[in-house]
């Protein structure tokens, strides 16, 4: 059985990771970004042998991360643990706005709007 899966884009490194951690990451990293505060992030994923592992990803306001689309993988990591702990970080630096603006399939003017228009850090 295979999952939805996103890279999370790094620098020059790719994280491959299930949908709703890439777009958390991604959510909290724009909140840490407007509020020029940083933290490090542990993404569960896979090494080169297939074997789950994770990557340590510090995010801030100088931080540059992408999320693109990735093959199906049979990993499957969705922390849903982890994904409500981004949630509640991105809730502590008054960040909200951004979760919805994440998700790829978000149809809320704001997260299209964001999605667009991001803000200026």
């Amino acid at each position: 059985m295979t999952g939805p899966m996103k890279y999370v884009v790094y620098g020059e490194n790719r994280v491959m990771t299930g949908d709703a951690i890439a777009e958390a990451v991604l959510a909290y990293a724009a909140a840490l970004g407007e509020n020029g505060t940083t933290d490090i992030v542990e993404i569960p994923t896979a090494d080169a042998e297939g074997y789950g592992t994770t990557a340590q990803v510090l995010l801030g306001p100088a931080s540059q991360i992408m999320v693109e689309v990735a093959p199906d993988d049979e990993l499957e990591p969705e922390d849903e643990d982890l994904v409500n702990e981004l949630g509640r970080r991105i809730a502590v630096v008054g960040g909200g706005r951004f979760t919805d603006a994440a998700s790829s399939h978000s149809d809320e003017p704001e997260a299209k709007r964001l999605r667009t228009e991001p803000p200026q850090v």
